[in-house]
């Protein structure tokens, strides 16, 4: 590996661990005091924001980094079938969620539906870029023991620690369940070579948390 290719790895890990700290100080970030009394929406463009270009520019820096980051689309017929299967699990975990917490369908209040859905998506975006794309890629790129399995469940595990807002205001499920996601969304991404069906799998989970369990988590959104 010659000195620019090392150079130019050397930026884009530092780049990615700047990315995954500030994944863990997104909550004060997203409601800071400082937007909160001035521009509210300040606050969620600005940490969005961030995580989109930094994603562009490791993309960049990083020697043939859209293919190592999984930033191409993917075969449709590849990736359409994951999507659907991952859609369809994110369905019968909100409706097994509800009825075993709530006792039933409880969908989020529909003056609400249109900003929560907003928020899932930019969520899934910026959650998927940093971990299944970013810290993923990076962890195989890095061929580290134990191969693609490896890589996967360690952004699985250090994707659920990023959740501690969930160890403090959720129930236990949620924190296993974002593990599980991060898994579950890890493996799409290796399997289509794309991010893409972990973008849409993730969102499809929030959405169908507020279809059929919202209005009982609205309070404390997901």
């Amino acid at each position: 590996m010659g000195f620019e290719e090392s150079l130019r790895l050397s930026i884009a890990l530092g780049l990615t661990i700047f990315l995954v700290l500030l994944r863990f100080d997104s909550e004060r970030i997203l409601h800071s005091d400082y937007f909160r009394y001035r521009y509210p929406w300040m606050g969620p463009v600005s940490y969005y924001g961030l995580v989109v270009g930094f994603a562009i520019g490791i993309a960049i820096i990083l020697p043939q980094g859209r293919a190592r980051l999984f930033l191409a689309p993917g075969d449709p017929e590849t990736v359409l079938p994951v999507m659907l299967a991952f859609c369809g699990v994110a369905i019968l975990n909100a409706l097994a969620f509800a009825f075993r917490w709530y006792g039933g369908i409880t969908p989020l209040p529909t003056p609400l539906l249109s900003s929560r859905l907003l928020g899932a998506a930019a969520s899934a975006v910026a959650d998927e870029l940093q971990f299944r794309s970013i810290v993923l890629g990076m962890l195989i790129f890095a061929d580290i023991p134990g191969g693609v399995t490896t890589a996967i469940t360690l952004q699985a595990l250090l994707y659920g620690l990023s959740q501690r807002r969930l160890w403090r205001e959720r129930q236990w499920y949620f924190l296993i369940g974002s593990v599980l996601l991060g898994y579950a969304a890890g493996l799409a991404t290796v399997t289509t070579g794309s991010v893409v069906p972990a973008i849409v799998g993730h969102f499809a989970v929030s959405a169908s948390l507020f279809g059929f369990a919202g209005g009982r988590l609205r309070q404390r959104p997901i």
